[in-house]
């Protein structure tokens, strides 16, 4: 294969990779941002996820509700509901070289709907390097 080809062929795959980005999310116009007072960082007053915990919060959240889907246009509220990310909570627990994550719904508090047994949420094991050990 020519140089030139390879290269042309090297940087239209690199592309596919930014056209599955997600949108940046939108910022306050600057009125909002300087009425912003920071708190004080102390262990104390924070909750702290670790690296590894952060890692697999972002693997098992990609993996249960896959980014940029969303439910079909006829979807009932309660599908609506399940779909959107802020309608769950994230449990998570640390292991030996690994982070359990669990996604509990929120349904009754965050959408206004009586709470459905058919979704429990759902259970990870993720290891320290990434890699999805066990889902329930």
């Amino acid at each position: 294969m020519k140089p030139f080809t390879l290269c042309v062929l090297a940087l239209s795959l690199g592309g596919c990779h930014l056209s599955r980005a997600r949108p940046q999310a939108p910022l306050a116009p600057p009125e909002v941002a300087n009425s912003i007072q920071f708190p004080s960082w102390t262990r104390d007053a924070s909750i702290i996820v670790e690296g590894h915990q952060l890692k697999a919060l972002q693997i098992a959240l990609e993996d249960y509700l896959h980014p940029g889907t969303s439910p079909p246009k006829d979807a009932d509220a309660m599908t609506r509901c399940l779909h959107s990310l802020d309608t769950y909570d994230a449990w998570l627990v640390r292991g030996e070289r690994m982070t359990f994550v669990h996604f509990t719904p929120n349904e009754a508090e965050r959408c206004g709907l009586k709470p459905e047994v058919m979704d429990p949420g759902a259970s990870y094991a993720i290891s320290d390097d990434g890699v999805i050990l066990k889902r329930d």
